[in-house]
């Protein structure tokens, strides 16, 4: 091989191993520049008009545009011949420092007073839902038909938002839920007068006088009221108030999603009951919640949760025709749409279930619905 071919091997060698470096030079120096961000678009502005005064940042229309710093760093620093090093760094440094404060993030001010004022995140949202419910359905004997019982729903809530330093949330809601509910209603023929046939009442009275075959029915009868049953669905609405804080967050980290703690109260009450039970019935106890919000509530205002689960240990005054019983019930939500920045004002579809488990006769249901804020209700009911 002769002196000309061996110079022409390396050169290209030394080509193609430099490549892979200015390649990555070349990414490193784009800038993308959101387009609705005037504060951004400025410094860009500013930095480039000097060089060339017919640039036009977004001029397509674009909601982003990126900007190629290394064409614009050649014409701010022409290269002699040949190259020296030091116009090189000029460049790194011009292209590394325009990035640096044009770049769509806050500054350490903007930062450091966020952090200091995290009451311009507290606030309050509500949310409108309507939709369809499938729910558990009883004969009249308690039996139990499984989910056949179909009837419209109408939910609203008001959720208010505290933070307490950089680690807890706090959040306080009330509102109610208007649908089907289960009950124990008497039976409509208790009081009717009924034909009875007199041999059968002499069989009956006979019967009657075996104290061994009374005591056996009276243990039958004591055993079928110990337990909660229902055998009628009616109409109620579910009136609540609840308390919760999380305050175990790690305070450098996100808040996209967090577990909180705290207590339920509520009433509700029935069109349909037992004349010895009361229409109206409250419940109370502490319940452990987690919340989903698919975006930093930190740096965010309040809004409605993606997701929802939570579960609660209630003492109810009176559940399937029976006084005091301790219930666990179980309700969860998930929106059903994948734009996560979804505000409630905007709406979206969600499913739901609840579920009050426990001893005897368990109340089961799910939901489908269209959850909205109020103000686009009043938006659309108004026309403004």
């Amino acid at each position: 091989m002769n002196k000309s071919m061996l110079l022409a091997a390396i050169s290209l060698g030394s080509l193609v191993i430099s490549f892979p470096n200015n390649a990555e030079e070349s990414k490193n120096s784009i800038l993308t520049v959101d387009c609705k961000n005037d504060k951004q678009k400025s410094c860009v502005d500013t930095e480039i008009d000097k060089l060339i005064p017919s640039f036009k940042l977004c001029s397509a229309g674009e909601l982003k545009d990126d900007v190629y710093l290394d064409s614009f760093a050649n014409k701010k620093f022409p290269q002699p011949t040949p190259p020296t090093d030091m116009i090189k760094q000029q460049k790194v440094d011009w292209i590394g420092r325009v990035i640096k404060i044009c770049k769509d993030e806050p500054t350490p001010q903007e930062i450091e007073k966020k952090n200091a004022d995290f009451t311009e995140y507290s606030s309050w949202t509500n949310q409108f839902m309507v939709g369809y419910a499938i729910a558990s359905a009883y004969e009249d004997d308690g039996t139990h038909k499984g989910l056949t019982e179909q009837s419209p729903l109408a939910q609203f809530s008001f959720d208010g938002r505290w933070l307490v330093g950089k680690k807890a949330p706090i959040h306080w809601e009330i509102g109610g839920f208007l649908a089907s509910s289960p009950s124990f209603i008497d039976a409509e023929d208790s009081s009717s007068e009924v034909d009875v046939d007199p041999v059968e009442e002499a069989e009956v009275e006979v019967d009657a006088g075996d104290d061994t075959d009374t005591d056996v029915a009276a243990d039958e009868d004591v055993t079928s009221v110990t337990k909660p049953t229902f055998n009628d669905v009616v109409g109620s609405l579910d009136v609540y108030t609840k308390l919760t804080t999380s305050f175990w967050n790690d305070d450098e980290g996100e808040l996209k999603d967090y577990f909180a703690v705290g207590g339920i109260a509520g009433f509700k009450t029935r069109d349909k009951v037992a004349d010895d039970l009361d229409a109206v019935v409250y419940y109370y106890g502490p319940i452990l919640e987690y919340r989903y919000y698919g975006k930093d509530m930190r740096t965010n205002k309040n809004s409605i949760p993606r997701g929802k689960v939570w579960a609660g240990y209630l003492r109810f005054e009176e559940y399937g025709g029976l006084e005091d019983q301790d219930r666990l019930l179980l309700v969860g939500e998930w929106q059903l749409n994948d734009n996560e920045e979804a505000e409630p004002e905007e709406g979206r579809f969600v499913v739901g279930l609840k579920a009050n488990l426990g001893e005897g006769a368990d109340d089961v249901g799910i939901y489908f619905a269209y959850r909205s804020g109020f103000d686009s209700i009043q938006s659309f009911l108004t026309g403004n």
